[in-house]
């Protein structure tokens, strides 16, 4: 079996501590027919507002690059009805815009949030999400949030991260083999959507 490529995107620790530690738990070892890299993002992308005349900045291009390679993206940005960090949100807007040759156009996308306690109200929509409907990928959901986040998720001295509560982890699963599946389907046409695990 030929594995998956899933791109993680998050913002780095130091604007959001929770979205790389629940990357990198789904990244474990165990991950069956996947191949993760996990992508934090960082200052180093040009302001995507400053950006004029017909040809991206290098950095632009090797992210770009980097999810076109890609046979599927997977988000992690905080349950919050707010924009996602700066540096993420940069990253996202260069993802889609300009439009012509974004990479995540008909690509499965899946997002992931974290919230601290019980996120009791979500929103129907993140910001992220809506942002991704510029791009014309095709949206793997609903997200799923991982609610006391901080807890849910335990790193371990050997830097291995774990998720403690098997229901989060089974959600967590189903999501992101529905995302493998879209991404499969992808690689052979004669899949269809019948084939996607159904969402609880």
């Amino acid at each position: 079996m030929n594995l998956i490529h899933l791109l993680g995107l998050c913002a780095g620790t130091e604007t959001d501590p929770l979205g790389e530690p629940l990357l990198r738990a789904l990244a474990g070892p165990d991950c069956d027919g996947l191949r993760w890299d996990v992508c934090p993002v960082r200052d180093g992308l040009p302001p995507h507002g400053d950006h004029t005349g017909d040809a991206l900045p290098t950095e632009v291009r090797a992210l770009r690059a980097r999810a076109a390679a890609a046979d599927a993206v997977v988000l992690a940005v905080p349950e919050s009805a707010a924009m996602p960090p700066g540096t993420l949100l940069n990253a996202l807007n260069w993802l889609v815009w300009p439009r012509p040759g974004s990479p995540l156009a008909d690509k499965p996308v899946a997002v992931l949030t974290t919230a601290e306690g019980d996120a009791p109200d979500p929103a129907p929509f993140t910001e992220a999400e809506q942002l991704l409907l510029g791009s014309a990928c095709r949206s793997v959901g609903p997200r799923t949030i991982v609610r006391s986040a901080g807890r849910v998720l335990r790193e371990e001295p050997g830097g291995r991260v774990f998720i403690t509560d098997p229901t989060v982890a089974m959600r967590l699963l189903l999501h992101i083999r529905q995302t493998e599946t879209a991404a499969r389907a992808d690689a052979d046409p004669r899949q269809s959507g019948e084939d996607f695990l159904p969402w609880l």
